[in-house]
């Protein structure tokens, strides 16, 4: 097969989806494919991390896209301001949809990341380009799963939300924690988490200390809180790192964002808790780590992917309150299943690769049926 000409469009909020774009570039140049362009949504709230700029190895191009606005406590998502300001700043949108359709134009195939705005872009601008949407959230459209939790108002919005990132998509891929029949009436493949390279070479140690996450300041705020009454040591990451909280306590540790320092303190913590993001929890469980999974106030999907790791057994579901009790007893995975996990994920290379490249050339067979 020929070389492709690939162009990514990752959503900005979160660190998953930049993850999956990572590690997608990484399998694609593998197999001698080019990455020719990487557009990403751009957030007043957070910066491109510097690690993902350098490690992506492609020109990108950031666009002004809806963004999740935290409350006045820096914790969890504000819904009345985020949907204030999409209101203020959708001219831009459309500038941007512009903008992904004239850089898609001349690709071979285009990855949607879980992005609305290449979604809507995708509807207005249809154009010749095939394309392919990768993202956890998809699972969520699987007949498997009727018994999602949560009010109906809260489901039916996530839900028609993750529909519109794949506006007229050739093809839509569901990452999940465990293997799951396709769903064609949905239009949906299942394929392994995406993850980083070079987490199968971490050796797995319990130092002793919990590792976190914050998606937002005001929770790495709630976790020093109880590390000065808990006494134990806590390494967190978050966004500017000690710039970004109160002057902390001894033994409490404040990080700013990196993913290869990310990736050693999470090989040797005891415990790991953090925002129900898709891709830290498949990182944590891959190494065999106990999670507890706290879902940002205000983001439901988020709520679902905690349910979701709980229903697999990759994760406890809770908040910052059921840390006394965690720390106390962490329940540590099961080897075997962590063992059948990490052959699940092996398996995402073929799988993944073999997506685009039928995307690529409209081949509408499902991924892993015999040619």
């Amino acid at each position: 097969m020929r070389a492709l000409r690939v162009v990514f469009v990752v959503q900005g909020e979160g660190r998953g989806h930049m993850t999956q774009a990572l590690a997608l570039a990484s399998i694609l140049r593998d197999a001698g494919h080019e990455i020719s362009r990487v557009m990403i949504g751009r957030s007043h709230h957070r910066t491109v991390p510097e690690y993902f700029l350098e490690a992506v190895g492609a020109p990108v191009l950031e666009f002004d896209a809806p963004v999740q606005v935290p409350g006045h406590d820096r914790r969890g998502v504000s819904v009345s301001r985020t949907v204030g300001d999409a209101v203020r700043r959708s001219p831009r949108f459309f500038r941007s949809a512009v903008r992904i359709a004239e850089n898609v134009e001349n690709a071979d195939v285009v990855v949607n990341l879980m992005d609305l705005v290449a979604g809507v872009s995708r509807g207005l601008f249809p154009g010749q380009t095939p394309a392919l949407a990768v993202g956890h959230n998809y699972l969520f459209l699987h007949r498997g799963l009727l018994d999602l939790p949560g009010p109906t108002r809260h489901r039916s919005a996530i839900l028609a939300y993750t529909r519109a990132t794949a506006t007229r998509t050739d093809r839509k891929v569901a990452l999940s924690f465990s293997p799951i029949s396709t769903d064609p009436e949905h239009g949906l493949e299942v394929a392994p988490p995406l993850l980083r390279p070079g987490l199968d070479r971490l050796e797995s140690r319990d130092r002793g200390y919990l590792l976190a996450y914050a998606l937002n300041s005001g929770y790495g705020t709630s976790l020093m809180e109880w590390q000065r009454t808990s006494g134990a040591e806590v390494h967190c990451f978050v966004q500017g790192g000690g710039s970004a909280l109160p002057r902390s306590a001894p033994g409490f540790h404040a990080h700013d964002l990196d993913a290869n320092a990310f990736l050693e303190r999470l090989a040797g913590c005891r415990a790991y808790v953090g925002s129900a993001g898709f891709e830290s929890l498949c990182e944590a469980y891959f190494l065999g780590k106990p999670i507890l999974a706290v879902p940002t106030e205000g983001q439901f999907e988020q709520t679902l992917n905690a349910w979701d790791a709980e229903r697999c057994g990759i994760a406890r579901a809770g908040s910052y309150d059921d840390l006394d009790d965690f720390w106390a007893n962490p329940t540590i995975p099961d080897a075997e299943q962590v063992t059948e996990f990490r052959a699940w994920v092996a398996r995402a290379p073929e799988l993944l690769l073999e997506a685009v490249e039928r995307t690529a050339h409209r081949d509408t067979n499902s991924v892993g049926e015999t040619r």
